[in-house]
């Protein structure tokens, strides 16, 4: 589960206006139930995957400044049972379903989510209806996730960075429920009784006050029955109606923030109260905000040009409220006032002479013309709709489209004159720093200690029995078109008719580690960033808006790639093909990026989070492994335009590159169209060597080093492994690994989250390639629980190695991970990336089908056993990043007992 600070503003789908219960010819349905629960059904038959979201109209706005948390908390305790379903019940549910389940507190809403496969339904249909109905609001569960709550409030009040976000939200929005943040805070968590989150919950938790928004592959009809089965007998409420105050309209008084920072950068922001979604301005707001970000507009041009680390300029709404931030990023150490000049030079000139009106209508143009991409996957289609009805309170996204378009350049200028005011600017310096106290929030630090014994049998309620059926193994698509050219060039086309758009995804297979010449370690980084400054004939400049007129995009480097419409994607193919083959490599950019690079990474180099890594490279790996290289400030001003010529003639080869094309195109005019622009592109000599020699097993040892403000230690056990990509072993180690740390049923979550709270979150991975393999659990925790912590995960590993796990756990797991492997091709993008990952890494493309395949198959005994060959509980390394918390008792092998999974 999470909190957000912000809604991002995505780009929106042309869809039908607010509709009753019938269907309309795009497959969407919308109607109100006579509760009040407002549904929206959109069918997208992309993968065999559903999206729910039930959002809740109500946040951490609705709480008090003395309980900042409570929505938060609330969100937490409802995936603690209701009257009718215990906790134990709710997590197998999620687990048999794949555990694709979380939540999200904001300022104005409390958002609800699962992605299915359409056979469940109508399970979480059910269970969201159960919970919407009533919580169980068991003080003895609340004294258990109030532990994790702490560690998430340590977790994230630990990073200096978001202590100065916080800080300078509040700024911006002192005097309004926005002023606190939807995190909570630890003292508040303590005094936070069962009572006040029920009284919460039947305030605000009402079908009156909340959307259902449906997606995927579903019919709307038969899915909208399900919907009214399900919440149809659930009551409404009356929801007291929350109106602005005076404070909510006054502007803040121009101030200055400073804020210590761990960053290897420094940064001024400079921020504005706004209007929020559902007010006038917001299209016109965000149009702007879009053409001030431009890379041709001047504060673009200061991010580019050497005068500044980069540059930003961003929109950030809500329902009610907004805010407006421009910031400037500056060398580690340097003085901020100059930065600050010229960003404040660069916003006057736009609040008195306003914004070019090309820029205003190449941010339309995007706007409009992105609106057709996010049709391409199911996660996509579901942002915008949510965005539209619950954010924006309209209709659909076509409204939103329409309000795009009628901005015009005179609604922009004005808008820039009337906000970009320096007597209401709020403005913060990120100022990085060698020493930062920690802030301590006052609450209890203690471990708590609650019963760990086995759950035993958890029989489901009947109408969830059906998520314990097995599915059948999926099947990855293979792709209609593989070819590889006669320069090596291997292309794969995908056609797929999801939208009226085509994207190509390249890939250079490089490894700067190996083929980096000695002493000039960087030298992959500024080819690739050079890349942006165009060819002999086309500059940076021209370059941009050629792509900007086309209302595409551009992407450049050793990862290239394009996203167009239909009819523009030959045009928009033709610059990339041309910009990524034929750079020019101007001597004054190179000169340009070269320094920036450099005091970039000065800077990295004197942050404790870089002292920390190296720290662990230096145990797990040889001295003179190719992995330790790095680039120095030294390395990056040692390289020249003839260095940058030879590595980019080595490295970037025609018969190391695989591409896709996928989207609303044809295999043979796909094929054309890359010949065509890739054909004449040709290799010189052997092919290099891009595979990391294998390293022998990292000693065991623990490190800990302080962290500058750090209250909560990030803890990582690691160890080698022999596990390697595309072995049977490695398929049936990850489903082992599910059933370890994935989702909060797991082995570990239930360990040490549920029945302990020592922790947050835990997670463990098998990271592998062809050639190397490790092994890790991470975690965060107040240094007290940290032993608590690693004892118990030591002693749930020993016990996945001794004790094969039950038929009905690894059945469920299993079903889960069956029903969602498909989830993998509901999005354009993950098919092609998945697909050039593959092939670079010498897999077959029918490789998932194998894995799939694989984990059909595996018993409990073959993961004991891989899971036997592969960790040593006693042989893991310990690092931790923060203060240094007390000696663990002596690991002893057996010495405890653990909850095991039935």
């Amino acid at each position: 589960m999470r909190w957000i600070k912000h809604f991002q503003i995505g780009v929106l789908w042309a869809a039908i206006g607010w509709a009753g219960p019938a269907l309309a010819a795009d497959g969407v349905v919308q109607t109100t139930l006579p509760n009040g629960l407002r549904v929206v059904i959109v069918r997208d038959a992309l993968a065999p995957m559903v999206a729910t979201r039930l959002i809740y109209l109500t946040g951490s706005s609705a709480a008090s400044a003395d309980f900042p948390g409570t929505a938060h908390a609330l969100e937490h305790m409802m995936f603690r049972g209701t009257p009718t379903l215990s906790s134990d019940q709710l997590t197998r549910i999620c687990q048999a379903t794949g555990n694709n389940a979380n939540a999200s507190t904001s300022y104005e809403q409390t958002q609800y989510e699962f992605n299915i496969a359409p056979v469940d339904l109508g399970v979480i249909l059910h269970l969201e209806a159960d919970r919407m109905r009533a919580l169980s609001f068991d003080p003895a569960q609340w004294a258990r996730e109030r532990g994790a709550i702490e560690q998430e409030v340590s977790r994230d009040r630990s990073l200096s960075q978001f202590r100065a976000r916080e800080q300078f939200q509040n700024a911006v929005y002192d005097g309004t429920p926005f002023a606190w943040s939807p995190l909570g805070t630890r003292q508040s968590f303590d005094a936070t009784t069962t009572d006040r989150l029920r009284q919460f919950y039947q305030t605000w938790y009402a079908p009156n006050n909340a959307i259902l928004f449906v997606v995927g592959d579903v019919q709307p009809t038969a899915a909208l029955k399900q919907v009214r089965e399900a919440f149809g007998a659930v009551p409404s409420r009356p929801v007291p109606v929350r109106t602005p105050t005076d404070t909510d309209h006054a502007l803040p008084t121009a101030s200055t923030l400073t804020a210590p920072t761990d960053s290897a950068i420094g940064r001024i922001t400079i921020g504005w109260r706004a209007p929020g979604l559902r007010q006038s301005d917001a299209a016109a707001l965000i149009v702007m905000a879009d053409a001030i970000a431009n890379s041709r507009s001047k504060l673009g041009i200061l991010g580019l040009d050497g005068k500044s680390l980069g540059t930003a300029f961003l929109y950030q709404g809500y329902s009610s409220r907004g805010s407006i931030t421009a910031s400037i990023s500056f060398p580690r150490g340097a003085d901020p006032a100059p930065y600050q000049a010229e960003l404040r030079a660069v916003l006057a000139d736009y609040r008195a002479h306003g914004i070019p009106a090309d820029l205003v209508d190449a941010a339309k143009r995007a706007r409009i013309k992105a609106a057709e991409f996010e049709r391409n996957s199911i996660a996509g289609l579901t942002r915008v709709w949510t965005a539209a009805v619950a954010d924006w309170g309209v209709s659909s996204p076509d409204v939103l489209t329409k309000a795009y378009a009628a901005v015009t350049p005179e609604q922009v200028n004005a808008l820039a004159a009337r906000y970009l005011d320096p007597d209401h600017a709020i403005t913060q310096v990120w100022l990085p720093q060698g020493t930062i106290p920690p802030v301590q929030d006052k609450g209890d630090t203690s471990g708590e200690s609650f019963a760990r014994t086995p759950t035993g049998p958890v029989p489901l309620p009947d109408w969830a029995q059906s998520v314990l059926d097995m599915p059948p193994a999926p099947h990855w698509p293979l792709p209609r078109f593989i070819s590889t050219l006669p320069n090596g060039l291997r292309l794969i086309v995908r056609p797929l008719h999801q939208s009226h758009t085509v994207l190509l995804f390249g890939q250079v297979r490089i490894n700067p580690a190996l083929q980096a010449p000695a002493g000039k370690e960087g030298i992959a980084a500024l080819t690739a960033q050079l890349l942006l400054y165009g060819t002999a004939q086309h500059d940076r400049l021209s370059i941009a808006k050629t792509v900007g007129d086309l209302g595409s995009s551009v992407s450049l480097g050793s990862a290239f790639g394009l996203s167009a419409h239909t009819q523009d994607f030959i045009p928009t193919l033709a610059v990339l093909a041309d910009t990524e083959l034929h750079p020019a490599f101007p001597e004054k950019e190179l000169i340009t990026r070269r320094e920036k690079l450099a005091v970039a990474q000065q800077g990295v180099q004197q942050t404790p989070a870089y002292a920390m890594r190296r720290a662990v490279m230096e145990r797990v790996l040889p001295k003179d492994d190719p992995a330790q290289r790095e680039p120095t400030p030294q390395t990056f001003r040692s390289l020249s335009r003839s260095d940058v010529l030879a590595f980019f003639q080595k490295a970037y080869r025609p018969d190391m590159t695989v591409i896709e094309v996928i989207g609303d195109i044809e295999p043979d005019a796909a094929k054309a169209a890359v010949m065509a622009a890739f054909g004449n592109w040709h290799a010189t000599g052997p092919k290099p060597e891009v595979l990391l020699p294998p390293v022998p097993d990292a000693p065991v040892t623990t490190f800990q080093m302080d962290g500058e403000g750090r209250t909560q230690d990030q803890v990582q056990l690691f160890e080698s492994s022999g596990l390697r990509l595309g072995q049977p072993e490695t398929a049936q180690f990850d489903l082992g690994n599910l059933i370890l740390s994935r989702g909060f049923s797991s082995r570990l979550h239930q360990a040490l989250r549920a029945r302990t709270g020592y922790v947050y979150t835990v997670g463990s991975a098998a990271s592998v390639d062809q050639t190397r393999g490790s092994f890790s659990v991470t975690f965060g925790a107040d240094p007290a629980k940290v032993p608590l912590a690693e004892t118990l995960i030591r002693a749930t590993l020993q016990d996945m190695q001794t004790h094969p796990v039950s038929t009905a756990e690894l059945d469920r797991v299993e079903a889960g991970y069956l029903r969602t492997q498909p989830f993998s091709t509901s999005s354009l993008s993950g098919i092609a990336r998945r697909d050039l990952f593959l092939l670079n890494h010498d897999l077959p493309l029918n490789q998932p089908n194998q894995d799939a395949a694989t984990i059909a198959a595996t018993t409990p005994e073959q993961i004991r056993t891989v899971f036997a060959q592969e960790v040593k509980p006693d042989g893991l390394s310990t690092f931790v990043y923060g203060p240094k918390p007390p000696t663990p008792a002596a690991f002893t092998a057996g010495g405890q007992t653990t909850p095991r999974g039935q």
